[in-house]
């Protein structure tokens, strides 16, 4: 019996049209840094500042504090000013489902490579700061983000649950998976991201679904 079912925002719960990633890599990009398709999806769901920071230095950069500071600024600005002029919006049915799950005695949480500031602005923008979920954790709260377990650790801690076994948790990308697997939770990975079954499948997830909006199928 599942008691929190743990949800990863953009890409899983939040639709942002990919702005997040947009944003992330031209903030490295506009620094001078090259790398592929492929190298990048590796950092997609991991803490941002975190992931500038390896993708300015894979992308051939020479990193100084400075360099790793102003792209990491530009990235808050222009990821806050992009979520102000079009607001993220939630996948389709899942506010539904929280409110299922949370009639039901799960709890709900989210957990995001984003910062505090940035998971605080797309909350409220989406009235989910208003009794929608029951706690998250965001990227800058935790000394290491995924695939570290420590935002899974987090709302677990927050919401007094300690069993790992009645804990779920899903996500759209790889760090997402890894980070449930060491956390030793339940890990779903949900097609609303880039990756497909077959990638799922490979990295070891538990469930795989099309979209977090079925996770009830799996609690049923």
């Amino acid at each position: 019996m599942y008691k929190l079912a743990i949800f990863d925002m953009a890409g899983t719960t939040v639709n942002d049209r990919d702005e997040v990633y947009r944003v992330l890599r031209a903030s490295v990009e506009r620094e001078g840094a090259a790398f592929s398709d492929e190298t990048f999806q590796e950092y997609m769901g991991t803490e941002k500042h975190w992931a500038i920071g390896r993708l300015l230095s894979v992308g051939g950069i020479d990193v100084t504090d400075e360099i790793h500071e102003r792209a990491w600024q530009w990235f808050r600005e222009e990821l806050a000013r992009t979520y102000t002029e079009q607001p993220p919006e939630p996948i389709p049915g899942i506010e539904e489902i929280f409110k299922q799950l949370r009639s039901r005695g799960v709890k709900v949480a989210l957990t995001t490579g984003f910062s505090r500031e940035i998971t605080d602005l797309i909350l409220s923008a989406m009235g989910w700061d208003k009794g929608m979920i029951d706690a998250s954790a965001a990227g800058d709260e935790v000394s290491a983000g995924r695939p570290e377990p420590l935002l899974i650790q987090r709302v677990m801690n927050e919401l007094d649950i300690t069993d790992t076994s009645e804990v779920i948790s899903s996500g759209d990308t790889q760090a997402d998976v890894l980070s449930a697997q060491r956390a030793g939770v339940t890990s779903v990975g949900v097609l609303t991201g880039h990756l497909t079954s077959e990638q799922f499948a490979e990295y070891g997830a538990d469930h795989v679904l099309s979209s977090a909006a079925e996770i009830t199928t799996l609690l049923d």
